[in-house]
């Protein structure tokens, strides 16, 4: 059974995940950078994306290979190039039972 919809015109010539390019690039990102954050865009599916963060090229590939169908996209960005300290939304510690938390950590 198809799950395409001829309307949105499939081509052997589109972006696809699986392609030697992007897994290079992100298999290099996990390398030698660190993690990536992935976007799971549904195709027609009709709810919000699921999103990761992955630390393991095996682990990006089993997820993608397990869990998507046809027509899914997928947007994928560099942790350590996108998430900085002084760009976040907002920071802080959990408190314990009295509301307290340390001013300084092991991180």
């Amino acid at each position: 059974m198809s799950c395409r919809y001829e309307p949105d015109e499939w081509t052997p010539d589109g972006r696809v995940i699986l392609s030697d390019e992007n897994l290079d690039a992100i298999r290099k990102t996990l390398e030698d950078v660190g993690a990536v954050i992935v976007e799971h865009r549904f195709y027609r599916g009709s709810r919000s994306p699921d999103r990761f963060v992955f630390d393991d090229f095996d682990d990006f590939l089993e997820y993608v290979n397990g869990r998507s169908r046809p027509g899914d996209a997928f947007y994928i960005w560099s942790f350590e190039e996108l998430c900085k300290d002084e760009n976040t939304l907002a920071h802080g510690k959990y408190p314990d039972a009295d509301g307290c938390v340390p001013k300084r950590g092991s991180y």
